[in-house]
Parts: C-alpha cells; structure tokens; sequence
C-alpha cells in the first residue's frame, strides 16, 4: 500500500522542474507581467530598508541587540600626571629626577661619576625616588589648609672611592631647584650602609659574566659532555647562569652561588647541576674571583680541581641530553595536549554600559565613596596613600614592604636561597600589562619612572591598571520565604568592585598585586602567586627536600611570606588597639538549673603596649583585631573602628634568631603593632637581602622599647604566606588558583548600617499574593543595555627604555 503511494508521488526534482517551466513559459509569453513584477519586487526592496533605518535611529529592539548600534560611552575621564602640579605622595617627574641627578653631580664634595662612565671602584648614583614628606606635615596641607610639603629625593650613590667603600643615602629638596643635600639616617638603622649589602647592579655583574666565562671555557670538555651546552661561543647550545642570596653564610661575606641552567623558555625548570661560586668583596674588581665549583653533587675547591679529577676519571659523571623538540617542551608556554575547548572559543568578557564609574586624575583615584592616592615605590612597590571612605580617612599608608622566599635543599643553590625581594629590585620589576590577560580589557593602563641602575630614568608603560569589576557574587542578598510556596521579598546587589593591580616579576616569580574596594566599606588586599618555581638538579642528597619533577629536576619545599605595612586613622590619628576574644563560659542554664551550659561570648581585650600586641595565631583563641577612635562613635555609641582580617596567617617554622632571619624578624609575627615613627617608614630595605645577619633594619628593633600604644599614631605589621611543595602540576608555572594571599580591613561599627545601602545598583522585588504581581525596584539604574560594547584593541610592546635627553 505504502509503495504504490509512494509511486504516485511526483519525484520533487521533477515537479520544481515542471513548475519552472510552466512559470517561464508564462512570464516569455509577456514582457509586460514579468517588468511590473520586477517594479514591484523593487519597491518592496526599498520599503524594507527604509524600515530598517527607522527601527535602527528609533532605538526599537531588532530583537538582536537593545540599541542603535552606537559604542557605549566612555564614562569618566583618565587624567593623565600633570608634573607641573604634584601632590604630597607624587613620584618624581623626569625634570625633577633630572634636576637632582644634575645638582648631585655638580657636588664636587662627592666626587661623584656619572653612571655611565663609573667603574665599581668610583662614587656614582645608583637610584634616585621619592622621599615622602612627614606625616605631620602632610596632614597638615590635606586636612589644616597649610603649606604644601616641600617635594624630596633619596638618592642611594655607591661610594666605591670611599676608605672603606660604603653605600651612602642623601636626601634632596626641593626637587624642582635643588638647594641642599642631606646624609639620610633613621635611629635604629644601621650607619653606615656597607659596601658588602648593596644590592648588585648591571656594573658588577657585567664583570661576574667574564669570570663565568671564563669558568665555561676551562670546562668547556666537562659542560659539553654533560649536558651538551656551554656558556662561552654557545650559539643555540647555551647555559647561562643565575645568583642566588643572601652573598654569604655569615655577616661581610659577598661570595655568591650562581647556577646553571639551559637558555629555554622557562630555564629555572632546566637545572644542569653545575655551580660556581664567585668572591666579589671589596670594590678592587681586580681581586674578585671564582672559587669553588659544584658537578652533580660533588664539591670542588676550584673548576681547574674539577677539570683534573673529570679527566682523571675520578668524578661521577652526569649525562643530560639537551631536549629535541622546543615545540613539547615541559617548561614552555607553548600549547600541548588534548585542545580544550576542541574548537578555539572566545572567553566570556565584561563591558561597562555606561562606561567608567571611577575617576583618575593623575595619581588620585575615586569610586563610589572611595577616594585614594597611589605611587609605585622604587624600592618597596605599590603604596596607597590617604585611604578615605565617604570622606573619612580610614588608613593613611597600605603599602607592601617585603616579599620572601625561604628554601631549603642540599646543594649550594638551596642552602644560600633566603629571598628578599626588595634586594631584587621588587619595586622596579613592574612590566607592562598584557590587555585582555592581565587585566581586563576594560582597564585603564597608567605609566611610572624608575631610575635605578642606569644613567637615564627608564619608562614602564602600563605599568598599573585600574578597573571595576563584577565578581559574579553578590556582595549582600536575601531571599525571604514565606513558607508556603512563595516568598515576601528579594533583596541583593552584585559585588563591583574597583581593583588596582599591579605585577611584580622578580625574575622567576610573578606576584599579583591587588587592592580591591568594596562598597560596603571593605578593602581587600591580595596577592596571588604565579610564575616559575626556582628548580634544582636532582640527587639523592636532594630527594627529602621535595619530589622529582620533570626530567632531572626537583622542587625544594620553600615559605612565601609577604609583609604590609597599614597605618590606621580611624577617626583620626589617635587610635586604640583591642582584641576581641571569643571566650568560652560555663553558665547555670537559667531555664533548668539543674543543667549547665556552654556557649562562647565576645569579650573586649584592650592592648596597651607594642608586645603586648604581637600576634601568634592561635586556633585555640579565636579573635577580631579591632582599631578604634575612643573618641569617636557611631549612632548607638559604639566606638568607631575597623578591623582587620588576615585570611593567610603563617608561622615561619625556623627558629626566631637563627642566621639570616634577623633580616626577615617580621616573618616570625602575623600581626605587630607599633607606634608610627618617621624613623621606622620601612619592616625592611634594600640591603637587608644580602646580609640579613646583621641587616640595615632590624624589624626587632621596632618591639624592643616595648611602647604605650593607646591613643597613639598605629601601625599593623601584617605577615601573610604559605608554604610550598612544588608538585607536577606547577609545570611550566605555579597557577594563581588555591595560592592566594589576602587580608581585608572591615568596618567595625565604623558605619551605622552597611555604606552600600546608598548603591543605586541594587535590586529589591515584592510580590503581591493578591494580584500575583511582581515589582522589581532597581532604584533608578537602567536594567540592560543601549549601546555596543566598546571594541577591545589590543597593543604591547614589553620593554621598558631609558627616557631621552
């Protein structure tokens, strides 16, 4: 039955062919039908695209996008540095930093050598900053109406002419016309600087790189046969060589390890187990020299004792083939495995409908109540400065002071690694940004100066990106139920925030910096890690300090830890420090006497001296970390304060004292508490890395006078950190996720009800059981958009140049 059907059925190629046949031979038997079905045609054309016209210029939804088309606005404008009116915390300008490298070189008292004609042995100018003005006297311009502080420069000059070579620090004023030049010293700071703490610059490292070189041709035969690369005449077959620190195991050493790894994409994970220590003392370059040598694990007095004793036989040899393929290799960023997703997609991304929220003028930054000031520091990095919330200072100074990387292991590499960062130069390893990666593609970029360790400041384009964000969670909402199948109200706001980042790369390691701004009043410090772990060749000897990784490679287990400096004003300068304890009590339950009951209840512990504050994390003893304005309180007489929240507490595991943990004393505290004093800016410097055993700033020396802290100037000395054992996954680079750090300061009854009420962003739906209406209220904010996403455009260039004359 179905087969006969389906025969009477027209083949559809048949049918379509008749049709068009019968049609044409229609239309051929008159011209005339086929010109006014062509008119018709036309006119329909043009109807359809005059409606179109309309629709677009009206606004009316195409059901495509809600708008005419046109790019969202730009929002708020981006206020470029203006260097003929800087404020109290501005970096220095090019001509200011000009005008006190020319004053300072027209000081024959000095006897100074511009930088680019200095040898080791001379006095020149290694870096020159802001110096920030007092604090008195700040507060005085900001909050007094008096004179604007004089604008000051520290310039460090290493005084390699000196009797002995001694690091000098100056400070000059006023920057635009230099008058007078100062010997900069702190009490409690070690005076003077010596020679063996500097931080090792472009000059003595130049003259390190020919020593090594020399080291690689003596055992050109041993490198070759080991590992198929060399230093010396390399090509495409290279070693090169990194310096670990602290220069030495005791006070006044400067013999540094430095080790060797192949030159490819990711060369901490490539190790070849090759060590050469270089003695650079004193400024006589001419007596600086190579000493001992380290080969797989066996220790040599000399690399002249390695080349006999390799020929002789005598010496366990190693064979490390030099990988074949750069296209797989491990420690690459090159793309490998399975693709995810298969077809390349684009990532979701955020754009801002009625453009920036925030405003930037030069180096003063505001967002929904929030108003601050920042600059990158040379020698420390990022600091915000004169922190308001709706128009009351709430912190005067957040600035990061230190980053440390404490290792352990076997070989000289793992033995000498005590890092600290601010002896890398942290505050100048801020690169530019890579747009749509390291920040969203909605950030505005800003630019800074450093001028360290060349003869012209050099530029670091986008070297600070400022933006809001949406988190994806709301920063407060409730669903209230009425507990039969419906509900009697909604109420919620997303969590915009306005973030500040910034990325210190000191060679292997990348820390991202965040300051983030909530609305609700909180203020989120983080930092997540990223970037290489610091390798080396695997041995027996080496085994219990981590796991075998890659080809021939382990990663020792190190401590991060991270140190902050918050100088609380809450309610003004005078501030109490408390903490509030959760204690556990044991009552007579008063509903059945019979009966005892346990709870806890929060009791107030005021502190009143610097060591009665210190704080060592204890589970046991829960606790808010409360700074408050005795003076000061909000509407139902609570006093006024703002605490703060470390969601990273570590304890450092080396004994307190030991060897070069004098340099780091602020790592064995979560929290210190200390008056502020213009003589203790810093928990460390710029010489403490390389020797930290008897270092320039002794953070101890901050608790040892033991100070009355109540309603006093504070500042909280905060540790963050965790400890790290590298594992397979950290290949090529440890991920951001699961190593982030942060730490909040969070009204405490600073406010009467949370800020964010105020937002205009917020929504609150009802529902009328009656009418089965819903309304939602958005107070005002437009719900969608109007507008096209303002396209993305991507531009970097990565290097960071020497300015021009």
């Amino acid at each position: 039955m179905s087969a006969d059907i389906c025969c009477d059925i027209p083949n559809a190629s048949e049918t379509q062919s008749s049709q068009k046949t019968a049609m044409g031979s229609k239309f051929e038997k008159s011209p005339f039908r086929w010109k006014v079905a062509t008119l018709v045609l036309f006119l329909v054309c043009v109807a359809l695209a005059v409606t179109l016209i309309v629709v677009l210029c009206s606004g009316v939804s195409t059901g495509q996008h809600d708008g005419h088309g046109q790019p969202c606005a730009a929002g708020y404008i981006v206020e470029p540095v203006d260097p003929t009116r800087p404020g109290p915390f501005s970096d220095l300008s090019l001509e200011e930093i000009d005008s006190v490298r020319n004053y300072m070189l027209a000081q024959d008292s000095l006897q100074l050598t511009p930088w680019e004609h200095a040898e080791i042995s001379d006095n020149y100018i290694y870096a020159i900053e802001t110096h920030l003005p007092a604090k008195d006297d700040v507060l005085r311009f900001l909050d007094g109406g008096g004179p604007a502080p004089e604008r000051l420069a520290k310039v460090t000059v290493y005084a390699g002419q000196r009797t002995p070579p001694v690091v000098e620090e100056y400070i000059v004023g006023p920057v635009t016309n230099p008058s007078r030049h100062t010997v900069y010293t702190l009490r409690g700071r070690k005076f003077p600087i010596p020679f063996h703490s500097r931080v090792p610059d472009s000059k003595e490292n130049n003259l390190v790189e020919g020593r090594l070189r020399e080291v690689s041709e003596t055992a050109y035969r041993v490198l070759k046969e080991s590992f198929d690369t060399w230093y010396h005449n390399c090509t495409d077959r290279c070693l090169t060589f990194i310096d670990t620190a602290p220069r030495g195991f005791r006070s006044g050493q400067r013999k540094t390890w430095w080790y060797a790894m192949r030159n490819l994409q990711g060369m901490t994970l490539n190790p070849v187990g090759f060590m050469v220590e270089v003695n650079t003392e004193g400024a006589n370059t001419s007596q600086w020299r190579t000493e001992r040598v380290f080969y797989n694990g066996q220790l040599f007095d000399s690399v002249h004792e390695l080349v006999s004793d390799y020929n002789q036989g005598t010496v366990e040899k190693v064979t490390l083939p030099m990988p074949k393929d750069d296209n797989t290799l491990f420690s690459s960023f090159r793309r490998r495995g399975p693709p995810q997703p298969p077809t390349p997609l684009r990532a979701p991304e955020q754009f801002e409908p009625d453009g920036r929220r925030y405003k930037v003028r030069g180096r003063h930054v505001e967002y929904m109540g929030w108003s601050f000031d920042w600059r990158l520091s040379t020698t420390h990095g990022p600091q915000l400065l004169d922190i308001k919330m709706n128009g009351e200072r709430v912190v005067y100074e957040l600035s990061l002071q230190e980053i440390g990387a404490f290792y352990s292991g076997h070989d000289p590499l793992m033995l000498s690694t005590f890092f600290l960062d601010t002896g890398w130069n942290m505050g100048s390893s801020h690169f530019e940004l890579v747009p749509g990666v390291d920040c969203p593609n909605t950030a505005s970029y800003l630019d800074v100066l450093h001028q360290k360790d060349s003869a012209r400041p050099r530029q670091y384009k986008n070297a600070v990106c400022v933006f809001e964000l949406n988190t994806g969670i709301p920063l407060r909402r409730h669903y209230e139920s009425d507990f039969q199948g419906g509900y009697l109200f909604y109420g919620g706001m997303v969590d915009n925030v306005l973030v500040v980042r910034t990325i210190s790369t000191v060679f292997n390691y990348d820390y991202v910096l965040d300051f983030i701004f909530h609305q609700n009043g909180v203020l989120e410090v983080r930092t997540s890690l990223t970037g290489y772990v610091m390798s080396t060749f695997y041995t027996q000897a080496e085994a219990p300090y981590g796991y075998k990784m890659w080809q021939s490679a382990i990663g020792n287990a190190h401590h991060h830890v991270i140190n902050l400096k918050v100088d609380m004003d809450v309610g003004g300068i005078e501030n109490r420090y408390e903490t509030v304890d959760f204690v556990q009590t044991n009552i007579t339950n008063p509903l059945y006497p019979e009966l005892y009951h346990i709870h806890t209840k929060a009791q107030r512990n005021p502190k009143t001296t610097e060591r009665e504050a210190i704080l060592h994390y204890n589970f046991d003893r829960p606790k808010y970390y409360n700074f408050y304005n005795q003076e000061k309180s909000n509407s139902y007489g609570i006093k006024k304060g703002y605490r703060i929240q470390i969601n990273a507490p570590t304890k450092e595991l080396v004994p307190r004292g030991w060897g070069p943990m004098r340099g780091a004393a602020w790592a064995d505290y979560q929290m210190a508490v200390t008056r502020r004093k213009e003589s203790e800016p810093a928990s460390s410097s710029l010489y403490n890395q390389n020797d930290p055993y008897d270092p320039v700033v002794d953070f101890d020396r901050f608790l040892d006078d033991d100070e009355n802290i109540v309603d006093q100037d504070l500042v909280a000395w905060v540790t963050m950190g965790t400890h790290h054992v590298p594992h397979a996954e950290d290949a090529p680079v440890t991920a951001t996720a699961g190593n982030q750090l942060s730490l909040f300061l969070r009204p405490f009854h600073f406010f009467d009800e949370d800020p964010s009420m105020a937002s205009s962003n917020g929504v609150l739906i009802t529902y009328d059981k009656d009418s089965h209406e819903v309304d939602v209220d958005r107070f005002g904010t437009p719900y969608g958009s109007n507008c096209l996403p303002r396209e993305a455009v991507f531009a970097y260039n990565g290097t960071w140049p020497e300015t021009e004359d």
